[in-house]
């Protein structure tokens, strides 16, 4: 739902597959390391197509993000952006079992058991959440991702996210976080939390006040569009100055 508004501003986006870990991408049990490794790849490929890139993601697809340019530090990343970024799973619509999940992972249990994506979906626009309803019971993969996901990806989640704690102190690009403060996966406090070990002078947080988790769909989508064009107009622009002066 960005990429019109997005193009409108005269900002390519390119949402590729990462293999191991998209919805699409062929279903294997993938460490988030591979995870990383993947997404290094396929950042590598558009930056030698196009050049300078602004890297984003939402949930998870944040994290990655972030450990992408922390260990591209000299690469083509000139700037970031994560939506939602996922850094700790404690919002307040989190399952009810979700505290026994370790007990799974001690029986080696987690390629057997899901976690079903149920209301509010992401999402507080009412409309939009009786469409995902709808896409769900058709068995459809909807805006608020598939309708289920397994614990092993919930796991190698977890622990992306505690390794996020230590990349933040590392970046050197100009970075925007955009997350809700009535986020139900990720609370605003912990974003809060890790984001302050990043200088301030290269972060830029903005809490969104009509949305859940799903920032890229919900009320706030609109904001969310002209916030990415503007932050990445600018980390584009900085960049191919750079490049020239480099070249």
């Amino acid at each position: 739902m960005l990429a019109r508004p997005l193009q409108r501003e005269g900002i390519v986006l390119h949402t590729p597959t990462i293999n191991g870990y998209s919805h699409a991408s062929p279903p294997h049990a993938a460490r988030w390391q591979d995870w990383l490794d993947a997404s290094c790849d396929v950042v590598d490929r558009i930056a030698q197509r196009h050049g300078p890139v602004v890297l984003g993601g939402l949930c998870t697809g944040a994290v990655l993000a972030l450990g992408v340019a922390a260990r591209e530090a000299a690469g083509p990343i000139c700037g970031l952006a994560l939506l939602s970024p996922l850094l700790a799973y404690d919002g307040w619509a989190l399952p009810w079992w979700y505290g026994l999940r370790r007990l799974a992972y001690l029986l080696r249990l987690e390629d057997h058991f899901f976690m079903r994506e149920r209301p509010p979906y992401g999402l507080k626009n009412e409309r939009l959440r009786q469409w995902v309803r709808q896409q769900m019971d058709g068995g459809e993969a909807t805006l608020a991702g598939p309708a289920q996901i397994s614990l092993h990806a919930v796991r190698e989640s977890e622990r992306i996210s505690r390794e996020a704690n230590t990349w933040f102190k590392d970046l050197s690009v100009p970075t925007l976080v955009l997350h809700a403060r009535e986020d139900e996966i990720c609370s605003l406090a912990s974003v809060q939390k890790v984001v302050s070990r990043f200088p301030t002078r290269l972060l830029e947080l903005v809490v969104l006040e009509d949305s859940y988790h799903m920032i890229t769909a919900d009320n706030d989508r609109q904001q969310v569009a002209d916030r990415l064009a503007r932050h990445a107009r600018a980390c584009l622009a900085a960049g191919v100055r750079t490049q020239s002066a480099v070249g």
